[in-house]
């Protein structure tokens, strides 16, 4: 959009930003969505059989990948402790890598090796739409990212609002008080952020996780696709303890219909 108007559009657009960016502040018209409720398949009259699409300010969109690509940048710093078990939503990753990585061990250690790997798929119920949200800001806090970018996150947040539109139609607004912004640029990224403390906990454990090239593998991760992996079965539990642990601090819920093991 940007690119094709002229040179005082966009300079009045960058004073804009710099001065969003100075205050702190996440300016409200940008933080209200209109969701449009799309049918998946099933009973019409079912909700759950619904995924809404949220539509929300191109230009607050824009603002918000200029402060993903700073937090992204200020996270690869080494002393952030980020956990390379998770590999969703980063540049020149994809899922094949965790699946390939999952395949070389079951290769070297049940095929080769003749021992046992014990492993659990566990699927997070609605993860993104389920994010504490003053669990992301202690995590934000935790993680380092302070000042005016905290104060411009929290504020994206804790005013954000949606209302339902079908047709002509469309509901009063109201607050969203869970759950990651659909459709912004920073989502995935706070969404790692949220959960990476859970790929460090199960890696710091104590059970014993299978081994590629000379280092322990507890833990694939592929944003809310996790995979645990124990040479034992009091190993694998540990990790399920664990997981457990995480979910009931943090408000995420496990799908037990679609967790397997």
């Amino acid at each position: 959009m940007i690119k094709y108007t002229n040179d005082q559009f966009k300079t009045a657009i960058i004073k804009l930003f710099n001065f969003v960016l100075r205050v702190g502040y996440f300016p409200d018209t940008w933080n209200q969505g209109l969701i449009t409720p799309i049918f998946k398949q099933g009973d019409k009259y079912e909700p759950n059989n619904y995924r809404g699409i949220c539509v929300n300010s191109n230009l607050g969109k824009i603002f918000c990948s200029i402060i993903n690509t700073r937090l992204q940048n200020f996270l690869k710093n080494p002393q952030k402790s980020w956990t390379k078990s998770q590999i969703g939503f980063l540049p020149k990753h994809r899922t094949s890598d965790h699946i390939y990585t999952l395949h070389t061990i079951i290769d070297r250690h049940v095929y080769q090796n003749k021992s046992k790997i014990f492993a659990c798929f566990i699927d997070f119920e609605k993860a993104f739409d389920s994010i504490w949200h003053e669990g992301l800001f202690l995590k934000l806090l935790e993680n380092g990212i302070g000042g005016k970018t905290f104060d411009l996150i929290s504020t994206m947040y804790k005013n954000n609002t949606c209302a339902v539109k079908i047709g002509n139609k469309r509901t009063e607004f109201f607050s969203q008080k869970r759950g990651v912004r659909q459709g912004c640029p920073l989502s995935p990224t706070l969404f790692n952020i949220y959960i990476n403390e859970l790929a460090k906990a199960l890696n710091n454990s104590t059970a014993p996780g299978p081994t590629l090239t000379e280092s322990e593998v507890k833990c694939l991760l592929f944003a809310d696709d996790l995979v645990i992996l124990s040479k034992t079965k009091e190993g694998l539990q540990q990790l399920l303890d664990v997981v457990e642990t995480f979910s009931h601090t943090w408000a995420l819920k496990i799908n037990l219909a679609k967790t397997k093991g």
